[in-house]
């Protein structure tokens, strides 16, 4: 029997009119991959221009999900994914579990340790990394999948990738967000499916930091109001920043306009580029993939 190759297409693909892709050699690119999703943009460091972003959705693909399969059949599609000679290759792990050490507590011999006293023992097929959060003086600890890591390192041999975990970004982009804000508190809030990330940061310093896992919108407003209430926050006093997959219309949504006073949907990160091919995409929805940049400086 013939066995036929489907195709893989974008949930969403748009190219700046400045993007050539024979100079891909010039351009960063910037991935942030989960169990069923893989986001990528081309970015420019020089004008700090995102010059394409793409989104794929691995559900409804024909066969049993299998990650590793899956990356390896859209790497074989994509031209951009395929190319090994870019300036650099950053890959972004959204995985439920993280913690943070602060640097003079943490000794890389113990680096399995530290994720078994929040989730228990680490899995077989798992690989636990860290990465410097040098704006904390930590270090962020995470598990990924070993398949998908020596994936990512056998596709981009050129240059070995830098791995780091989604709430690094979010991090970054909430405290360059407090320094905006002066003496306020800046809570982002993140939304993706059944997932929510809160970060809170003031006068660049990190408050809180942790991602919730939820099924309903009364559990995410319960989440955010017992962090604002064990830091002793006030709704009143904070800004609240609005990301990722939320609208207006959704009942996340609805609900904490209901107590949080200062409430509105976040734009694109300071001095990030986005041209005309972009203006029809709302400027929240990225902003972890965004924000991957500061997080690599």
């Amino acid at each position: 029997m013939l066995i036929t190759q489907t195709a893989i297409t974008p949930l969403l693909e748009i190219k700046d009119e400045r993007f050539d892709p024979e100079k891909c050699a010039e351009y960063e690119l910037m991935l942030e991959v989960n169990t069923e999703r893989l986001r990528f943009m081309v970015f420019e460091s020089g004008q700090k221009r995102v010059l394409c972003l793409e989104d794929y959705l691995m559900s409804g693909i024909g066969r049993e999900p299998n990650q590793s399969a899956w990356l390896s059949d859209l790497v074989q599609q994509n031209r951009l994914l395929s190319n090994n000679l870019w300036k650099s290759v950053s890959v972004s792990f959204n995985t439920p579990h993280f913690t943070l050490i602060p640097d003079e507590y943490f000794r890389k011999e113990y680096i399995g340790s530290y994720l078994e006293l929040l989730r228990g023992e680490t899995l077989e097929h798992e690989q636990v990394v860290h990465r410097e959060v040098r704006h904390l003086g930590a270090r962020n600890v995470f598990a990924v999948q070993k398949s998908i890591s020596e994936f990512m390192l056998n596709t981009y041999t050129l240059h070995k990738p830098i791995f780091l975990h989604q709430t690094h970004a979010l991090i970054e982009g909430t405290i360059i967000q407090s320094k905006l804000e002066k003496d306020r508190s800046v809570m982002s809030l993140h939304f993706e499916d059944e997932y929510l990330t809160v970060t809170i940061a003031k006068n660049s310093r990190l408050l809180f930091c942790n991602k919730f896992a939820y099924k309903v919108a009364s559990d995410m407003g319960y989440f955010v109001m017992f962090v604002l209430d064990s830091l002793g926050l006030r709704a009143d006093d904070l800004l609240a920043f609005l990301y990722g997959e939320i609208t207006p219309f959704s009942e996340d949504y609805q609900l904490l306009q209901k107590f949080l006073s200062h409430i509105s949907f976040g734009n694109i990160p300071p001095k990030i580029m986005l041209g005309e091919a972009f203006e029809d995409l709302p400027e929240h929805r990225y902003f972890s993939l965004y924000n991957i940049y500061f997080a690599t400086l």
